[in-house]
């Protein structure tokens, strides 16, 4: 393996404070149904539309824009900054650049975001490119898209990459772009959910990853 792709949300950062009091705005915002924080939970990792039309199915499509704008303003200026690194983040990400991987964001957020986000989390330095949906958040918003992007764009090969991650749309992204699959269960998912998803193999902890990425061959 050369090249690791890594999603953002629930497996490089817990990002659950601001994505939780960004919808709790859009909800507000919009007049729409209060589902909960244990549901708001499971909107990480997933587009936001992809939510939407899961959790919302009463939410005219024509609204999603309007919902997205909605979100993204309280996301943009303050839940952005309400997250943290994962304990012993920085030392594992070193350990596989000193071990000669190349190490890529692939994520649902927008790549302005990310732009923001990863140097203000200090891992500038760990990763040679990141990708995200589209700054729309209405065309290219699934994790198989968004992979595929990455691939393309730092011309990697399928067989050589893995994607990490810890929802089901990780995981999905990685088989229908014939890359192995890596999940983690200290973010937002859990190891039914990564199995059924198509995880080649599961991991409990962020000290785990590199021991697992050696066993792909």
């Amino acid at each position: 393996m050369k090249n690791l792709f890594f999603d953002f949300d629930g497996t490089i950062a817990n990002t659950q404070e601001g994505i939780v009091n960004a919808l709790e705005y859009m909800v507000n915002d919009l007049q729409m149904e209060h589902l909960g924080v244990d549901t708001y939970k499971k909107f990480i990792g997933p587009s936001l539309v992809d939510s939407l039309e899961k959790f919302y199915p009463d939410f005219p499509e024509t609204r999603y824009q309007e919902a997205v704008k909605s979100f993204q303003s309280y996301y943009n200026t303050k839940g952005v900054y309400q997250l943290e690194l994962y304990p012993g983040m920085k030392d594992m990400l070193q350990q596989l650049k000193d071990a000669g991987y190349n190490l890529y964001i692939s994520s649902v957020k927008t790549e302005s975001m990310l732009k923001i986000l990863i140097p203000h989390l200090g891992l500038d330095d760990y990763f040679e490119g990141f990708y995200g949906q589209s700054e729309d958040g209405l065309t290219r918003n699934t994790k198989p898209a968004i992979l595929k992007y990455g691939l393309d764009d730092s011309k990697s090969a399928a067989d050589d990459s893995i994607m990490i991650g810890d929802r089901m749309t990780d995981m999905q992204g990685g088989v229908q772009n014939d890359v192995h699959t890596l999940g983690i269960t200290y973010g937002f998912g859990d190891h039914q959910e990564l199995k059924e998803s198509g995880a080649e193999l599961i991991v409990d902890h962020v000290d785990d990853i590199p021991d697992a990425v050696k066993k792909f061959k």
